[in-house]
Formats: structure tokens, C-alpha cells, sequence
């Protein structure tokens, strides 16, 4: 049987702890996982998982609006491009791998800071 949504955010199953404001991904087991470096995301987890099959939202990278991220580096400097990263962390800079997934609307001073992000037009987080 096949569903949709037209939400912003969609429930998922979640395979382990995961912090809240990452980016995810559906692993192959159909359970939610942090996303790599060059991972096309689903979205960002609206609140922290803390175990396999946990119940999750999450935010889907297609939502109007903005989202909260977390960064990996300080550097993300309000105005500019940030880049997807490893452990479902966004990088103010390319890393082999990366690709733009939008602009920081504020800026960050530590890795694990959580910033808010203007997401490329229509969730398009196309490779560079």
C-alpha cells in the first residue's frame, strides 16, 4: 500500500540514538541513520532518538521555510554557503565529497552548534 504526505515533517523509525537537528538518511533497513558527507538526506530529525525504534519526525528537506542544523566547525558566517558533512553535521566549507545544502542564517563559534539554514530552492541539494 502506498501513502503520501504534505507536511513539512513525516514520523520515521529511527535505528539508534541520534541527536536532535541532524541530518538523516533511511539506511537499509528502512530505519533512519545520520547522513554521511555525500549522503542526499531526507531531512533533519526534529527531536533526539535514543534508541533503535524510537518514533522520530523529521523535518523533510523539501519543508518550506527554514531548519535548524548543526555545524561541525565554527566559520559558518551568516549569509554564506554551508555544505553537508559527515555524521549528519553541515561544514562552512567544501570537503571532498560535500555539496551546497543552503545558507547560514547565523553564524557558529563550535563544532555541535546548532544554526538555522536556509535550505536550497525546493530541498535541491544537487552535487557539485
Amino acid at each position: 500500500m502506498s501513502q503520501f504526505v504534505e507536511t513539512p515533517v513525516r514520523a520515521f523509525i529511527a535505528g539508534g540514538a541520534i541527536a536532535q537537528h541532524l541530518r538523516v538518511k533511511a539506511a537499509s533497513t528502512g530505519k533512519l541513520s545520520a547522513a554521511g558527507i555525500s549522503d542526499k538526506e531526507l531531512g533533519t530529525i526534529t527531536q533526539a532518538a535514543f534508541a533503535d525504534g524510537d518514533v522520530v519526525g523529521v523535518r523533510l528537506r523539501t519543508a518550506q521555510g527554514t531548519c535548524k542544523m548543526v555545524a561541525n566547525a565554527t566559520g559558518c558566517v551568516i549569509g554564506s554557503e554551508v555544505y553537508t558533512a559527515a555524521a549528519g553535521k553541515i561544514s562552512p566549507s567544501y570537503a571532498s565529497g560535500s555539496y551546497p545544502i543552503g545558507v547560514a542564517l547565523e553564524a557558529s563559534t563550535a563544532d555541535g552548534d546548532v544554526i538555522e539554514v536556509l535550505r536550497n530552492s525546493h530541498g535541491d541539494t544537487s552535487k557539485t
